[in-house]
């Protein structure tokens, strides 16, 4: 399970994250604060940085939803690359869409 929260203290994920832990799921956290519920419950912790959110009041998720993004996006590559992932296998599971016809179609 993957919890992402900058804070790390969001209430409506921590009962989530006790019956993960009941159960014996690994749990990832990505926060700023490592010393929050979230990272503390955590079997792995990927610390996010982020100066400042770009509202003028620097308190809606802007900046940080966008770090999320990427970190997600490189942990998808690195998944690829460490399993051995082919696009045929993307072409079985997605087979909707621009990319999952052109690589349904690919072999007619």
């Amino acid at each position: 399970m993957v919890f992402a929260s900058r804070g790390g203290k969001t209430s409506e994920l921590l009962p989530i994250l006790k019956i993960c832990k009941e159960k014996g799921v690994t749990v990832i956290s990505i926060t700023e604060n490592l010393e929050s519920p979230l990272a503390i419950g955590a079997d792995i912790v990927l610390q996010m940085r982020v100066t400042k959110e770009t509202d003028r009041f620097n308190t809606q998720g802007t900046t940080s939803t966008t770090v999320l993004c990427v970190l997600f996006h490189a942990l998808q590559t690195a998944l690829i690359e460490v399993t051995g992932f082919q696009s045929e296998q993307f072409a079985v599971i997605h087979p909707g869409g621009a990319v999952g016809e052109r690589l349904n179609h690919k072999s007619v």
